[in-house]
């Protein structure tokens, strides 16, 4: 079953209002501005798939832990 863009854009908006919401944007932020001037490698493809299966096996840790262990 393929997803409809209103399925993808309600998902954005919970993420978005949800506590990782500063973090998705920049990420969002990222990819956006990377993908008029270049695409991602095939090992960057390998290492964002490589983050999300760790994300999915709950290996992840909060955003405000990583902002205070590097003084952000």
């Amino acid at each position: 079953m393929e997803t409809t863009m209103a399925e993808i854009f309600s998902k954005i908006k919970a993420i978005v209002k949800g506590p990782q919401g500063e973090l998705f944007t920049k990420i969002v932020d990222s990819f956006y501005e990377q993908v008029g001037d270049e695409c991602f490698s095939p090992e960057d493809l390998a290492d964002i798939q490589s983050g999300l299966d760790e994300i999915k096996r709950g290996e992840h840790f909060a955003w405000e832990d990583c902002k205070s262990k590097h003084g952000l």
